[in-house]
Parts: C-alpha cells; structure tokens; sequence
C-alpha cells in the first residue's frame, strides 16, 4: 500500500506546523489538539496561532491540504528524510514499500492478474467456492520469497455464486498460497495458483491431476500438475489447487471446470 507523504527541506518545517496549527485554529479547533496533533508545546501552539509572521506561499499551499485531511480525520505523522541527491526533494510523493515498487514485470503480474479476474467475472462458480476466500497468487519467474508473489488483497469479492469483484492487487498478501506456490515451483514448472473446493471427481477433465500429503507436499513427481487435491485434516477443509504457467492459464481451467459443472447439472 502506497502512503501519502509531503516532503519540504527541513529548514522550512517551523513554517509548515505554523501554517498548520494556523490553519487548524481558524477551522475551529482547540489549541490543545492542535497540540497533540502537531506534537507541540501548548504555550509553542498559542504563539504559532498568534503569530502574524509571513509564510511562504508554498508552504501555505501544502498546509492547507494537510490541516484538510486532519479535518477529515486523518492523523499526521512527522519523519526526518535524509537524502545523498543533487535533486531537491519537496512536493507531494507516495511511499511504497520496497515489493510494491512497480517494475516491468510487477505490472506484468498485475495486468495478468486482472485480466484473470475478468475471465471469471460473473461466472457461476458454486460448486467450486471454498469454505475460506477464493484467490489466485501468481509469483515473478525467480521469485526469492513471498514479497516477489502477487494475490488479489482479501481474495475474490463473491455474491450469488459469482465472482463481482476485488479489493486490489498486492506483492506479499495471501501468505498460504504463496507459501506453496514458492513450495510447488521447486519441483514444478507453475508461476500462479488458485483455491477452490475440493473436486471428488475429475476423471473427465482431461486435466493433470495430483495429491497433496497432509503437510503441503507433493505425493509424486509428476513433472506437469494442472491440478492439486488436498484432502483436508483437523480443522483443514478439503479443497482443490488449480496451476498454470500464469493467473490467465489458471482462469481458463477453472473456466473448464464451471462448464463441466454446468453440463453435469
């Protein structure tokens, strides 16, 4: 998740929290949350509000939309940022943490991840919703741990028996799929995953189809796995793994497997 953050040069932070505690005091409130908001004395509040000193129009400017997100209830937080660059850093930015820094290949995996989610978009998916949330993980082809695998941020939105929608894209989310995504692509050529229920028949599928032991292994080494069945244990229900060289090749069998559902019914 990116943040927020306005950047000035340190020597003008005085005349930002002025501008601030300023701004706040005029919009109606009390000097003694501005202090604790800003983290200044109170008798250092009264001389900022009082005070008739002329402050630098842009400062003014960035002021004013951070006393607007205060209002709106969005508490500030203040940091030192020590820079080595010939560039001044001042203006309005996002911070990211480091997985979320969109290279090439993340907006790859997002783009991937999205056009999956528009193949399954509406689609009837009831017989193939677990009891937990419905996701796809897709991992980078050199993945070194789980900040380099991408999964829809609290899984698949389902109402009806469909697929609606999502609450974003994120590296490092979904920690169970991830986990045994990295596991699987040590013995297995998969960049993408997906939980569904578990499948007691899949003789017609013409799909690969394979056996997790209890602990997330693989039971044999078959070298190409479309499909994962895991029977379940204390507290674990049963559900089914689907694989694929992406999050696309994963949706296109699951898409599969709704036809072959409906044509059951």
């Amino acid at each position: 998740m990116a943040y927020e953050a306005f950047v000035i040069r340190g020597s003008k932070t005085i005349f930002l929290k002025k501008a601030i505690a300023r701004n706040l005091y005029n919009k109606g409130i009390d000097q003694s949350e501005i202090s604790e908001l800003l983290k200044l004395s109170q008798p250092m509040v009264s001389n900022y509000c009082s005070s008739k000193e002329k402050i630098p129009e842009e400062i003014t400017d960035i002021a004013e939309n951070i006393s607007q997100k205060i209002i709106n209830g969005k508490a500030p937080d203040f940091h030192t940022c020590i820079t080595f660059s010939d560039k001044s850093f001042e203006g309005n930015y996002f911070l990211a943490n480091k997985n979320e820094i969109i290279t090439d290949e993340n907006i790859k995996i997002v783009n991937n991840l999205t056009e999956a989610f528009l193949i399954l978009k509406g689609k009837n998916i009831s017989g193939l919703i677990p009891e937990v949330k419905i996701n796809i993980a897709m991992s980078k082809e050199k993945p070194t741990g789980s900040n380099d695998v991408a999964a829809f941020l609290n899984g698949f939105v389902v109402a009806d028996d469909k697929i609606i929608g999502y609450n974003g894209i994120r590296f490092g989310r979904s920690k169970h799929l991830s986990s045994l995504l990295l596991e699987l692509k040590k013995d297995l050529d998969t960049n993408a995953i997906m939980n569904i229920a578990y499948i007691k028949d899949l003789g017609n599928t013409n799909f690969n189809v394979s056996y997790l032991t209890k602990e997330y292994k693989l039971i044999d080494d078959k070298d190409q796995v479309d499909i994962l069945l895991h029977k379940g244990d204390f507290g674990i229900e049963p559900c089914a793994y689907v694989l694929g060289k992406d999050a696309v090749d994963v949706s296109k069998k699951v898409l599969k497997l709704i036809n072959r559902l409906k044509n059951e019914k």
